[in-house]
């Protein structure tokens, strides 16, 4: 089977152009990403799931205008809503019904195998070296962990990101 075909067996086996008229987009902040290569995936990832909008928060919202941006991304950063802001521009930016889920490893932190994903969710996820701001931390409505078994003990954003965007569409899917 080539891959045209596959791609088109999948899609209309999984009728994913019309998972939107049945549940909420979600949406996706992260705190000071460092790393345009990131910032480019989580845009690709975007466009892969759909998401409403990306808000990637920094103080300083020119320090990631360029190509490494739109090269990771493979379209995500022309095809997806996304925008830089400032941390006290976060509820201006989010509908009032979306509760944020920080994906982030704290004491209180639910183990996302257990954890029921709100529809209307707004995945929160934070620096690749420090995490989430305690400032924004505390925003959240839910804090997610995701178990590792294995000796290194975290996962790269993205990862994190993308474990987290499926867990919530395989819950409201269908």
């Amino acid at each position: 089977m080539s891959i045209q075909n596959s791609y088109q067996l999948f899609h209309d086996e999984l009728e994913l152009h019309k998972i939107y008229e049945q549940i909420a987009r979600p949406i996706i902040i992260a705190d000071n990403i460092r790393s345009p290569e990131n910032m480019g995936a989580i845009l690709r990832l975007a466009g892969n799931i759909g998401v409403l909008k990306s808000l990637f928060i920094s103080d300083d919202t020119q320090e990631y205008k360029n190509h490494k941006i739109s090269r990771t991304a493979s379209g995500g950063a022309e095809k997806t809503s996304w925008q830089m802001i400032q941390i006290s521009e976060i509820s201006k930016n989010l509908p009032a019904d979306y509760q944020i889920v920080a994906l982030e490893t704290t004491a209180d932190a639910e183990n996302i195998y257990d954890f029921s994903f709100p529809q209307k969710t707004a995945f929160l996820i934070g620096n690749e070296v420090s995490g989430i701001k305690d400032e924004i931390l505390t925003t959240a409505d839910h804090k997610v962990y995701i178990p590792i078994p294995g000796p290194i003990s975290s996962l790269n954003v993205t990862h994190a990101l993308s474990i987290g965007l499926f867990f919530w569409l395989q819950q409201h899917w269908k």
